[in-house]
């Protein structure tokens, strides 16, 4: 033991300096470390933002070139299944089209509501095309110009569209009578139809500006007024429309010739 001290003692000298340099070394890359994560935070700080808007920019496109791609997927679908629908109408071999648009205006509030869309002549919009969505119908196309087109909306008490009742096949009109945006009334039902709630109301048809059996909504309540022979039914839409974007006009080339087939038939 008295070795070991002596030992320690000659050589206290180099033994403080080991001591000494490890700490030193320790303290170093300590030091080193606490620097490294300083720039660190800070270059993160400082290049989040413009990650952030290089994401946002990226997924913007990746967003705007799938919602194309929904939109032409739609399109399609729209067609087909409108093509489907119609196959033992009338005019079933009259050709005909879907042209995307956006809502950019839509009044609610009035008793007379219209929408904006972006798309006008230039796009092949003209008048009297119906307007509809992959959830129902939306109104018809009062006015166009070359880049935009104007829309009586379903919500206006002047328009009334030609519907019926899948179950019993009976028709009758549909239009809004002013009170909820997204409750309509199906007038001229006759009370030999057998009419439930829940059953699904579809366009009718018998126009060239909606194809037939577009689905509309579901009867929501029937009453039969005091002295009348027909029902007075409420259907609840499909389509909310408080809430449109994406929408479809339907451009039937032939118009004329379905207009003048089917007023030889009547």
């Amino acid at each position: 033991m008295q070795k070991l001290l002596n030992s320690i003692l000659r050589n206290r000298t180099l033994l403080l300096f080991i001591f000494l340099f490890g700490l030193s070394l320790r303290f170093i890359a300590t030091n080193q470390n606490y620097q490294q994560n300083s720039f660190i935070t800070f270059n993160n700080k400082v290049s989040a933002p413009f990650f952030k808007v290089r994401y946002n920019l990226f997924s913007f496109f990746k967003r705007q070139k799938h919602n194309e791609q929904l939109v032409a997927e739609n399109q399609f679908l729209l067609t087909q299944l409108i093509t489907k629908n119609n196959e033992a109408l009338l005019f079933d071999s009259i050709p005909f089209n879907v042209i995307p648009a956006q809502v950019i205006r839509n009044s609610i509030q009035l008793n007379h509501n219209h929408l904006t869309l972006n798309a006008g002549r230039d796009s092949g919009v003209k008048k009297e095309m119906g307007v509809i969505t992959a959830h129902g119908i939306v109104g018809v196309v009062n006015s166009a110009n070359a880049e935009t087109s104007g829309v009586i909306s379903l919500l206006n008490k002047s328009l009334k569209v030609n519907a019926k009742l899948t179950k019993s096949n009976h028709f009758g009109s549909l239009y809004w009578n002013g009170e909820e945006p997204n409750t309509l009334v199906l007038s001229d039902v006759p009370l030999a139809a057998k009419v439930m709630m829940g059953d699904t109301i579809v366009t009718g048809g018998m126009s060239a500006i909606f194809p037939a059996e577009i689905p509309l909504g579901v009867v929501s309540s029937t009453k039969v007024p005091l002295n009348d022979n027909y029902y007075d039914i409420r259907v609840s839409l499909f389509q909310d429309m408080t809430n449109l974007n994406q929408v479809y006009v339907v451009n039937f080339p032939s118009a004329d010739l379905i207009k003048e087939t089917i007023g030889n038939n009547e």
